[in-house]
């Protein structure tokens, strides 16, 4: 138990404006797990094009290696739905979409790199909804570690961002100015 005397297990969403909502419990298990591998799957195909298309190494690098990771949480999702008692194979689509649902990806590697924000932001906040409506161990705990993981996937992409803004010649332009500010004893 919380201190709010509540399920220890509950996690509560916020909506953007702070207010506090309650998730909807999914109507079963495997709908569940179908729902996060059909996210994953979306995601693979994004950041997979992402990779394609980018012209910027440190990012392409990221971006496949992000793309390996959602295969591997595919996989994972795929294994605890075949322990699960309903027989939900029958429902599983392994068909990959093709890169960015808006039929092509974004041409400027800043605009690759806030598409794949974008798609971790929006598969992050799908992993708590369903953990939030969650009452399987297994799954619960398995829908959290998606989300931490989401969590570092979006952390890795922010540190890109702020290192290709930092390419930039007017960011690199202040940056060097503060570099004057700063006594040399301090700086790496």
């Amino acid at each position: 138990m919380d201190p709010l005397g509540g399920d220890s297990r509950h996690i509560q969403l916020w909506s953007r404006r702070g207010r506090g909502v309650e998730a909807k419990p999914a109507a079963s298990e495997s709908e569940v797990i179908l729902k996060a591998i059909a996210r994953e799957k979306a995601s693979y195909a994004h950041l997979a094009s992402a990779a394609h298309t980018c012209q910027n190494p440190k990012a392409r690098r990221l971006y496949n290696q992000l793309a390996l990771d959602e295969l591997k949480h595919l996989l994972t999702l795929v294994s605890l739905m075949d322990g699960l008692a309903e027989d939900c194979m029958e429902k599983l689509d392994l068909t990959f979409p093709s890169g960015d649902s808006s039929g092509r990806p974004p041409e400027a590697d800043e605009s690759i790199l806030r598409s794949a924000l974008a798609e971790e932001q929006r598969k992050t906040d799908l992993f708590k909804d369903l953990a939030a409506g969650c009452s399987r161990e297994e799954l619960l705990a398995l829908l959290t570690t998606l989300y931490s993981e989401e969590e570092g996937h979006l952390a890795r992409l922010k540190s890109l961002q702020y290192g290709l803004e930092a390419d930039r010649p007017v960011v690199a332009k202040w940056l060097r100015s503060i570099r004057r500010l700063v006594p040399a004893g301090y700086l790496p």
